[in-house]
């Protein structure tokens, strides 16, 4: 089929309806808790440098409400080796069965660092998309059990015609927003598309690791290849 093609869907002869979902957005989540202690242990140098950089800035304040510490890229270190080539495996598998055809493509990490939030709370992560990916996710390490993810319907129009939600804890065409409640050790993958933020509490820590993937068609790609 050529791409300015349009795909056609018939009603079958012999049923009188049918019902569709067209162009629902994919959400992946698994376990992993066997990797928390010592990914923790990888992150800890990580964000000490990002704490010092962060508290020599705001050395004054005396309190460290509202700061988010933020590591630079880390997905080419070796002692990460196991968590980058397992979640580079589950996006390909992903990709594919979401109906990606990556048979001339190879999945590059864009970015991966550790984040953490402030202990005295505080701090925000604004609604935001990753323009430069076409898979996005979390692999949580630590959660006060009071900050979680929060995603947004990444469906322009469908904010134009919104209707009350009969049951607001039930997951339908009408929810305007999704919350996963995070426990160390869970991994999410999406598409980078879908619009998501954060929630967070007054104290504790939130702490996990993000990362972005892109697909890029192998002319593009160096001999060093992806992931």
């Amino acid at each position: 089929m050529k791409d300015n093609e349009v795909k056609k869907k018939y009603l079958p002869v012999d049923n009188k309806e049918i019902h569709e979902s067209f162009f629902a957005t994919p959400f992946f989540a698994t376990e992993i808790p066997e990797w928390i202690d010592k990914t923790n242990k990888f992150c800890k140098p990580h964000l000490d440098e990002a704490h010092e950089r962060v508290e020599k800035k705001f050395k004054k304040s005396g309190t460290d409400f509202g700061h988010v510490y933020h590591s630079g890229n880390i997905q080419d270190d070796p002692k990460l080796k196991y968590l980058v080539d397992h979640i580079g495996k589950t996006a390909w598998n992903l990709l594919d069965r979401w109906g990606a055809d990556l048979s001339n493509h190879t999945l590059v990490y864009e970015s991966m660092w550790v984040q953490e939030f402030a202990r005295d709370g505080g701090g925000h992560h604004r609604i935001h998309i990753h323009e430069n990916s076409h898979i996005s996710g979390f692999y949580f390490l630590e959660n006060d059990k009071a900050s979680y993810p929060l995603f947004h319907d990444p469906r322009q129009g469908a904010a134009m015609t919104s209707l009350p939600e009969k049951n607001e804890s039930n997951i339908s065409f009408q929810n305007k927003m999704v919350n996963y409640q995070p426990e160390p050790g869970h991994l999410y993958m999406f598409p980078s598309y879908f619009p998501h933020e954060y929630v967070l509490s007054k104290g504790g820590k939130f702490r996990f690791i993000h990362f972005n993937i892109q697909a890029i068609p192998n002319y593009m790609i160096s001999n060093e290849g992806g992931v």
